[in-house]
């Protein structure tokens, strides 16, 4: 009777460790899937904040925000992190409002500017045709005078289609003609495709009036100065070739400087085309420059084909 009351006792005990061990190894399985949810539930916000962190530090704003999960101190830092870019985003765009409003004002600063050396010269021929008794020419110079000074002081967008901005040249070469007599001819051949793409305004005149007073002026025999404009390489281009006296690589090399403005010959000048375009288009767009001595320039103005909205409404 003892040694079997040994032996049940051997078998309970038995029994008592497998279940011992049995609810040891369940214990042990839910504290791992416990441990392993609550850090899950710790790194995933984290992570998220991470991932969030990386776009932004990227510049990617757009979907930024982290959601919050919870009211601990994890879900306080994902707080503090969404009004952080937030604030960033709205300092970025407080910045890009305040440089476009700078460089819309720049812009037109520097297209208020016409030559008083030119518009004395004009007024003079108008007055000595008068005297001349030359009233048509009195008239059609004083018409193509009045649609310049209109372009350069109107209010209206920094933009114009091409067409208006080579009706505008057109008007210029005009004058000019008028005044230089058989000393110059024109030429105007703008690919018709072209002609609406919007374009900085006073671009071509500029650049006209310095290939006549440093190019064509000084040419003993007639000068001929020819616009075209064309599409190249998805870009349009407008190019003022004059057949003058030509510009030598030292004088090329300084088309550019902004002392070489010269009021006496070109108000505007290279510098605050070249400047305007570089504002408004960037810096892979301009003006190019080729030139031979005594043999002529070309200048070709290069401008997006096309172009974003933001520049069209501009």
């Amino acid at each position: 009777m003892g040694c079997m009351s040994v032996s049940e006792l051997l078998r309970k005990s038995n029994q008592a460790q497998s279940i011992y061990v049995l609810i040891s190894a369940l214990l042990m399985i839910v504290a791992l899937l416990f441990s392993r949810f609550l850090a899950k539930s710790l790194t995933y916000p984290l992570q998220r904040l991470r991932d969030s962190m990386s776009r932004v530090q990227e510049g990617h704003f757009d979907g930024a925000d982290v959601e919050i999960d919870s009211e601990n101190e994890i879900g306080s830092l994902t707080k503090s992190f969404n009004v952080m870019t937030h604030r960033i985003q709205d300092l970025m765009e407080q910045n890009v409002k305040e440089q476009e409003a700078k460089r819309k004002s720049e812009l037109k600063a520097l297209q208020s500017q016409i030559n008083p050396h030119f518009l004395y010269n004009t007024l003079d021929s108008i007055i000595w045709m008068a005297e001349g008794r030359k009233y048509e020419e009195v008239v059609l110079m004083t018409a193509s005078l009045a649609r310049l000074l209109r372009q350069s002081i109107s209010n209206e967008d920094e933009v114009v289609p091409l067409a208006r901005e080579v009706e505008y040249a057109k008007g210029y070469l005009t004058i000019q003609k008028m005044r230089y007599k058989d000393k110059l001819e024109f030429e105007i051949d703008v690919e018709p495709s072209i002609l609406n793409i919007p374009l900085i305004k006073l671009v071509l005149q500029p650049i006209i009036e310095n290939a006549i007073y440093h190019g064509l002026k000084y040419k003993e025999s007639k000068g001929l100065l020819q616009v075209k404009g064309f599409m190249k390489d998805g870009n349009a281009v407008l190019q003022v070739i004059d057949n003058g006296v030509g510009m030598d690589e030292e004088t090329l090399s300084h088309i550019y400087d902004k002392h070489k403005v010269n009021y006496r010959s070109n108000g505007v000048g290279v510098y605050n085309v070249q400047q305007r375009l570089v504002l408004y288009y960037g810096k892979d767009y301009g003006i190019i420059y080729h030139s031979e001595k005594g043999k002529g320039t070309t200048a070709s103005v290069v401008i997006p084909g096309i172009q974003e909205e933001s520049h069209e409404k501009s």
